[in-house]
């Protein structure tokens, strides 16, 4: 066969491989959509594409370690996690935070189910060492990294402030102890930016709840 007759076929399975390459591709960079696209927290951290649940700055806090910390990577930090240092009000009534029943079912089946078992509905807004507490209780817990299910904690790690025994479980850091159970990935990270947000024109310290409609 002439070289002439060669160049559309050639082409053409160049044009083929090209696009095979793109779907094999391994997730990563802005690629990924969710958590379980990562083998460990590091990889989601240093892709910074996946949802930032609770607006601190760190992606896929339910995911293994390796572990990496906002400044410890090229990808700057959420400009939301810097909000907590501004201006912030103090209210001395216990703020109810509203979230949908239809939209975060899984949510209130987990708020209702540790709250039966004895964890407090008052909570305490507590941003210092929330990580610590996350991290802590993930790794002691009997449930393991899920594929496709978040771990979602109750009382939430920004919650569990001085306000009592039951929010102040566990020494090393203090607090760390909450109920953990299995949620869909989106309605988790979906409902811990929902949090992060009401919570933050609030300072620490501030008492607050949950109210499902």
């Amino acid at each position: 066969m002439k070289r002439a007759a060669l160049r559309p076929i050639i082409g053409a399975a160049l044009v083929i491989i090209a696009a095979l390459a793109g779907v094999l591709a391994p997730p990563g960079g802005a690629q990924a959509a969710v958590c379980a696209d990562y083998a460990n927290q590091a990889a989601a951290q240093r892709a910074a594409d996946t949802r930032d649940a609770d607006g601190d700055g760190i992606y896929c806090e339910s995911l293994p370690c390796p572990c990496l910390r906002p400044g410890r990577t090229s990808t700057p930090p959420s400009p939301r996690a810097a909000t907590t240092t501004r201006s912030c009000s103090r209210p001395s009534v216990v703020q109810r935070l509203v979230f949908s029943r239809s939209r975060y079912p899984n949510i209130r089946r987990h708020y209702v189910r540790a709250t039966r078992a004895g964890w407090p509905r008052i909570l305490v807004a507590n941003r210092p060492g929330a990580d610590e507490r996350r991290e802590r209780l993930l790794d002691e817990t009997a449930l393991p990294p899920h594929p496709r299910l978040d771990r979602d904690e109750y009382p939430p790690a920004v919650g569990r402030g001085r306000g009592g025994r039951a929010l102040t479980r566990g020494i090393n850091p203090i607090g760390w102890m909450a109920s953990v159970m299995y949620v869909p990935d989106r309605e988790n990270q979906s409902h811990g930016s929902s949090l992060g947000g009401k919570l933050r024109r609030f300072c620490n310290g501030t008492r607050f709840r949950y109210v499902f409609r």
